[in-house]
């Protein structure tokens, strides 16, 4: 393959991508679980996200373990508006298996309660829980 051929190059940029790519797989297996956020602004958004997010992602009924959210503060689209990911964990029915559903929640801090509402997220529905995420669980 000479160096400047078109297959050469797609192989650099292949290259490029996958060292990419693999920055990013090991920096969110890297983030472990954050503490719990019991007080501040950040608790009590999660605190409200934490009795809508199991309703908008239909799991009310089967039984939460808990929910985690990424940090209002740190996902701000301006000065009051948030958008946040909530994660919301339960067990599945019928083979006990630990599994959670992604809901994106989008909200007002300065309105009680901050949202109405989270829509679900399909990407990693009913997927089994792993530790790639930067979560803070609900007090």
């Amino acid at each position: 393959m000479k160096r400047d051929s078109p297959e050469s190059r797609c192989s650099a940029r292949a290259i490029a991508v996958a060292a990419v790519l693999g920055g990013v797989v090991l920096g969110l297996v890297g983030c472990a679980l954050g503490p719990d956020i019991a007080s501040g602004e950040d608790g009590r958004i999660i605190a409200q996200l934490a009795e809508i997010a199991p309703r908008d992602a239909g799991l009310e009924a089967i039984g939460v373990r808990h929910v985690e959210c990424w940090r209002p503060s740190e996902s701000m689209l301006d000065e009051a508006t948030f958008r946040v990911l909530c994660r919301v964990h339960y067990i599945e029915s019928g083979g006990g298996a630990d599994r959670y559903r992604d809901v994106i929640c989008i909200g007002d801090v300065r309105n009680e309660p901050v949202t109405d509402y989270c829509y679900r997220w399909a990407f990693y529905t009913d997927m089994p829980a792993f530790e790639d995420r930067a979560g803070f669980r609900a007090a």
